[in-house]
């Protein structure tokens, strides 16, 4: 079976050069056409160029500037790749035909004399002190072999994709080269050939974005929200649900239960979050409000936040032993299955072991997901008692299937549990036969897979609410490798895809949970934004319900009906880290 990691390099291509203007006669007058006006018309930059060097030089002192490709996104950033460097920047449209770049504050280049014509580019590159030339360009379209492919062999739903029949030919045929024309941009190509029911695979333009995320590493000032809907029109509220340890806003006069309603200034709704909150912003202002007479006002706090760069999470948020009822009790908050943390997350177990702990209660309500091999891991910590038997599955597309059937070899599509990491570090075990796990609505893929993956062994009691529904997962990074030992990434672009490659089952063949994971009988409990409590302390509604059901009538806490629960959360995909994916780690055989 041929795999995605050996595609093949396209050739482009040659590139005909083109000047910024072209003579035209029209009624025996020549007229000159006119440049493209990026100001009027800041579209048609976007895209991924790949470049070619003019012959001539701007000037006679010029430094060869050995330009390969050129990336300009909509969110004003941009991607070079030049003398083996990839540097990324912001950039600027300051006149018709002239791009500024920065990187940060710092000004380093112009493009200038710029002339886009459909799917061909002219410019003028001048990088300070480093480079000056002039290119021509074509769309990068072997970028759209590569994902074209890939999703062709690879993706869940491939037969029902019609654009990804085997009938097209994905290099010169009439189909094909009709998806391309109306599709230029990697970005939308990918987007067109996703299924309707597929709100999770991603592409993106620099391949570190999507391993830094595995990482659990992301621009970060350390607030963790929630977005609702705010009443029946388009006003949107954010709730704090945490404060991520060592942030900025660690330092910073905001707390859990903590309630936002503006950024700079401005009131947010649901055309604006986005662009206010996110969009590649590193710092903003918050605008804190206050209840007052069932309505929501701003109450003229404003917290200042920045975001650091590459600032990495530790999912381990808190743990912890509580002693109530005559019991020793673990409690974990796990916020992520992100790769780094699993020898910390061990060493957790250790301690909770040492302890004598005779229940545990694991809180995954704002765990989106992240890698299955982590999963697998921690199902590990709190079982340990059923080595060898099968923890999950992995239902991949027809064509894998069939073919790895075909030669009988399907045994590493299921996960088992295990008592050693893949460094053969053994694996500290609780050997339990019940666990409480509290969820939410944010709880998805990798923490539904643990619920699921644990039901036929032991006694699982979910508290809260309703998971997500996400029941299927993909690998985290497929790159375009152009040899056919999987070690070459092509270095002509730093794209990469997470596509969805497989739908998920527990050891019975359980799968079917796409509208989410119910809470057990009697455990059905939403978070009140304004009686949030304190993340493990009886305070906190959700951790109380789980400790009463354990210590029974010996210490018991009133649990009070939500007044104002969670709810009309905001899902907009888009908003969701990397970690919404649960990933499958390495590649298929």
């Amino acid at each position: 079976m041929k795999h995605h990691t050996s595609l093949m390099i396209l050739l482009l291509s040659t590139v005909i050069c083109y000047s910024c203007k072209k003579d035209l006669v029209v009624d025996d007058i020549n007229i000159s056409e006119l440049t493209s006006n990026l100001e009027e018309t800041p579209e048609i930059l976007h895209g991924s160029w790949n470049l070619n060097q003019n012959n001539s030089k701007i000037d006679s002192g010029g430094i060869l500037c050995e330009a390969k490709n050129i990336h300009f996104l909509n969110n004003d950033s941009f991607y070079l790749q030049y003398k083996d460097k990839r540097i990324k920047g912001t950039y600027e449209i300051t006149s018709p035909t002239n791009v500024k770049l920065s990187i940060g504050s710092d000004f380093i280049g112009t493009v200038s004399n710029t002339s886009v014509d459909v799917n061909k580019i002219s410019l003028d590159l001048e990088i300070i002190n480093d480079c000056s030339d002039k290119y021509t360009g074509e769309k990068y379209f072997r970028i759209h072999q590569f994902v074209w492919e890939s999703l062709n062999e690879l993706y869940l739903w491939q037969e029902e994709v019609d654009d990804l029949s085997d009938n097209i030919k994905p290099v010169g045929s009439a189909a094909y080269n009709q998806l391309i024309s109306s599709n230029p941009e990697p970005e939308t190509f990918f987007e067109s050939l996703k299924h309707p029911d597929d709100k999770y695979s991603r592409i993106r333009s620099n391949f570190e974005d999507l391993e830094n995320s595995i990482k659990g590493i992301d621009a970060s000032n350390g607030v963790e929200f929630i977005l609702i809907q705010s009443g029946s029109g388009s006003g949107v509220i954010g709730v704090i649900t945490h404060i991520l340890e060592n942030s900025d806003a660690f330092s910073k006069n905001i707390k859990r239960g903590d309630i936002f309603m503006g950024v700079n200034g401005q009131l947010l709704t649901l055309y604006n979050y986005y662009s206010l909150l996110f969009d590649d912003k590193t710092s903003y202002i918050l605008n804190m409000a206050t209840r007052i007479n069932n309505e929501f006002t701003l109450n003229g706090v404003n917290i200042s936040l920045i975001k650091e760069e590459e600032f990495q999470t530790n999912p381990i948020q808190l743990s912890k032993v509580i002693q109530r009822g005559g019991k020793k009790i673990a409690y974990l908050m796990y916020t992520q299955f992100s790769q780094g943390f699993d020898k910390e997350l061990n060493s957790v177990f250790a301690e909770f072991k040492t302890e004598g702990v005779d229940e545990l209660i694991l809180d995954l309500r704002y765990n989106r997901g992240g890698l299955t091999k982590t999963a697998l891991y921690l199902s590990g910590m709190i079982t340990g008692q059923f080595t060898g038997q099968i923890f999950s599955q992995k239902l991949w597309n027809k064509k894998v299937m069939d073919y790895y059937e075909s030669i009988n070899n399907t045994e590493w599509m299921k996960d088992l549990f295990v008592s050693e990491m893949d460094d053969n570090t053994l694996i500290n075990s609780l050997n339990l036969n019940k666990v409480y796990i509290i969820t939410s609505g944010n709880s998805a893929s990798a923490s539904e897979m643990v619920i699921n993956g644990l039901s036929p062994f032991i006694n699982v009691i979910q508290v809260g609410q309703t998971t997500s529904g996400k029941n299927v997962g993909g690998l985290a990074v497929v790159y375009d490798y152009i040899d056919n030992t999987n070690s070459t990434i092509n270095p002509d672009h730093s794209y990469a895809i997470s596509p969805i490659t497989f739908s998920v089952a527990n050891s019975e063949g359980f799968s079917d949970y796409a509208n989410g994971l119910s809470p057990s009988d009697g455990f059905t409990l939403a978070e009140d934004f304004l009686n949030m409590g304190v993340l493990g302390e009886v305070s906190d509604p959700l951790l109380a319900l789980a400790l009463n059901d354990i210590t029974g009538n010996s210490a018991r806490t009133p649990i009070l009906i939500p007044e104002f629960p969670i709810e009309n959360i905001i899902e907009d995909p888009d908003l969701w880290k990397s970690s919404m994916l649960f990933m499958f780690q390495g590649d298929i055989p």
